[in-house]
């Protein structure tokens, strides 16, 4: 302790001493001494403040690289997006021509159809028309056969006409033709249901081979109805008994005639038949 303390005594005078002989070689004084460790700690001042803008610029930096590259995903995206929207744009582009396309070819089919059913009007009014000038001479057989209606005599109640019918038609079927006719003749004498009970006469001379009596009928069977379902087997008829009596020409017109209006039908197709065989004649 005692040593301690005359150290505490000592050591003012160490502070007091004169400076050494290096201090005054060198020239160098405390106060120098201490103005250079102002000067150090100034610059260290300043060091440290360029560290902390350093340390800002960094951190902006990094901030800043951070909103650049998110902006980057971004672009990226809308580039991506973009492109999308393009191949989206082309193919609506691809559709629109489709639709437009669609839309030329019904047009262009409706005036087809259009064209198509100008032309079967006009073969049907062909049709008629020539059934109009076709020769009003009935065979000779209709009026001999005028007396067999006495022949076959039924109950004339004009209010089972529908009734009369169905038992003509159904007399047709089983081949009774004097008695079908006499029943479809009463018939038709009251008008009623004329377009068939001319056809179903047409085909009873047809069969009975009165060809010109067939003839006149089917013309008036077509007159009263050109739309019958059975205008395919009268138009074949018809041309058969034109061939019958040697009229070439309206036979081969008449041929035509159903093979241009019912192409599917099955009598189509034997007129197409008789027209090859015709041919190969």
């Amino acid at each position: 302790m005692k040593k301690l303390y005359s150290f505490l005594l000592l050591f003012p005078l160490f502070c007091l001493a004169e400076p050494s002989a290096f201090e005054k070689q060198s020239g160098a004084t405390k106060n120098d001494l201490k103005a250079l460790q102002s000067v150090v700690t100034k610059l260290q001042q300043k060091v440290e403040t360029i560290q902390q803008a350093q340390e800002g610029i960094s951190s902006l930096h990094e901030s800043q690289s951070s909103k650049i590259q998110q902006q980057l995903i971004q672009t990226t995206q809308q580039s991506k997006d973009l492109e999308e929207l393009k191949t989206q744009a082309e193919l609506y582009k691809k559709l629109q021509q489709q639709v437009d396309t669609n839309t030329q070819n019904i047009t262009l089919l409706k005036t087809q159809i259009e064209e198509l059913n100008t032309s079967l009007k006009t073969l049907n009014q062909t049709i008629l028309n020539e059934l109009k000038n076709l020769s009003n001479q009935p065979n000779q057989t209709n009026n001999a056969n005028a007396d067999s209606k006495t022949s076959t005599s039924f109950t004339k109640d004009k209010t089972k006409k529908a009734e009369i019918f169905t038992q003509a038609k159904d007399l047709f079927t089983k081949t009774e033709y004097d008695s079908a006719k006499a029943r479809f003749e009463w018939l038709l004498s009251l008008e009623y249901k004329k377009a068939e009970c001319h056809f179903y006469l047409g085909e009873i001379a047809f069969t009975s081979k009165a060809y010109n009596d067939a003839i006149y009928n089917y013309k008036q069977s077509a007159l009263a109805n050109d739309k019958a379902k059975y205008m395919p087997t009268l138009l074949l008829h018809t041309a058969q008994s034109f061939n019958a009596i040697k009229d070439t020409k309206n036979y081969n017109k008449f041929l035509d005639s159903l093979i241009s209006n019912y192409p599917t039908s099955k009598e189509a197709q034997n007129a197409k038949k008789l027209k090859e065989k015709k041919d190969k004649k």
